[in-house]
């Protein structure tokens, strides 16, 4: 028999022969995968140890619940407002509310007016606001008119699609012990829908494994904009919101001013409920593009170190997903389907883990999960090309946080 015998493409292969080059890569990728992930998740067990036995020997007083202001910017257009108003007015009996409403949202001041009357003896004052003007952020302007009229110790900013918990009130509060601002780490309570459960599980796979890694390696770097707090004190210390008006992403703008001024963030690992009614595929879409633009614009502002490590941490993992999945379909080769087989199994079981320790229970569906991420690489490369995003009944044009401008639909 000549040498060449048996060792034609899909023949099979005899001792000693190595593995295929095409297998191999698969399982290289399958290996970097797993690796990638049980480091985040290991950095992530790192970070609540970390943070809990700092909390443990915090000597400063607790911030009472009667001290904190909620403060809440309300854009209509999700059915499920008024309850999640509702359920802040349930959750902080003993705070005070500001609910902040454009004046020209009549369907947004229906909502806060049903949520107020299921709980009339609620500590709540609701603010018409003004359209935005030109080049100001929608979301920061209104938290402007908000700030004067914040009278506790300490503010929450909370998005209206977030149902704030005892649990999560409390977490904020016992973040400020530690740290001059505390945020939250979302979970998504899946809406109406196949979209609404395809956008609540990539939150849910991605949030735990994003926020918390990054907080074991140093300060946090991050807000999660639906919901952080920090002492009245230390707004009017850093100047309050009016230098921050012409950043678009409040959450990027905040978290930089924080940082830039020496001060701490602190990561929670308390989980704050949220829940979007996403329509629509286009929904969807424009959603998950206005957090990839903004996932830029935080890339951005890292040192480039940094950007690398993040780059590598999170852009990366849903390549090589992506690359597994591909070779595995072109060439189903038995080393081929146990790479992926054992990458899948891996990771079902570290986010079905991290899930039920983190909020509760489990919230992974293996099928949605797995669509989320591989779709990440061609929503990061859309956001690097189209700049528009749709945010809070606008169209913008994003260059960067501090220069956009508003287009026309």
């Amino acid at each position: 028999m000549s040498r060449g015998a048996g060792r034609g493409r899909g023949g099979p292969v005899r001792d000693g022969e190595r593995m295929p080059r095409g297998d191999r890569c698969t399982v290289a990728a399958a290996a970097g995968y797993s690796a990638l992930l049980l480091a985040k998740a290991a950095l992530a067990a790192v970070a609540v140890a970390r943070r809990r036995a700092r909390l443990r020997a915090a000597t400063g007083a607790v911030i009472p619940p009667s001290e904190l202001t909620i403060v809440q910017a309300i854009r209509s257009g999700d059915p499920q407002l008024e309850d999640a108003l509702a359920c802040t007015l349930v959750a902080a009996p003993r705070s005070a509310v500001i609910w902040l409403v454009d004046e020209e949202d009549a369907t947004g001041r229906r909502a806060a007016e049903a949520a107020r009357s299921r709980h009339p003896l609620a500590r709540l004052l609701i603010v018409e606001c003004p359209p935005c003007p030109p080049g100001v952020a929608p979301k920061t302007v209104k938290l402007h008119l908000a700030e004067p009229r914040i009278e506790t110790e300490a503010f929450a900013v909370v998005d209206d699609d977030t149902s704030v918990t005892p649990e999560g009130v409390n977490a904020l509060l016992d973040g400020l012990r530690i740290a001059d601002v505390s945020t939250g780490l979302p979970c998504y309570v899946p809406g109406p829908g196949p979209w609404s459960r395809l956008l609540a599980q990539f939150v849910n796979d991605q949030g735990l494994l994003a926020y918390l890694p990054t907080a074991a390696l140093g300060t946090p770097r991050a807000l999660n904009g639906m919901t952080w707090a920090m002492r009245r004190s230390t707004l009017e210390r850093l100047g309050g919101f009016g230098p921050l008006l012409p950043l678009l992403a409040d959450d990027l703008a905040v978290a930089t001013r924080v940082r830039t001024s020496g001060g701490t963030i602190d990561q929670t690992e308390v989980a704050q409920s949220i829940s979007t009614t996403v329509a629509d595929g286009r929904h969807y879409r424009e959603l998950m593009h206005r957090w990839m633009v903004f996932a830029g614009l935080a890339l951005r502002a890292e040192r480039p170190a940094w950007r690398a490590g993040l780059l590598a941490a999170y852009a990366v993992p849903a390549m090589l997903l992506g690359a597994l999945v591909i070779g595995a379909a072109r060439r189903p080769t038995p080393p081929r389907i146990a790479a992926l087989g054992g990458a899948l199994a891996l990771r079902s079981a570290v986010l079905a883990v991290a899930q039920r320790l983190l909020t509760g229970r489990m919230r992974h569906d293996p099928v949605l999960s797995l669509v989320a991420e591989l779709a990440v690489p061609a929503q990061f490369a859309g956001a690097l090309v189209d700049r528009r995003i749709v945010w809070r009944g606008r169209r913008y044009r994003v260059h960067a946080n501090d220069r956009f401008e508003e287009v026309v639909r």
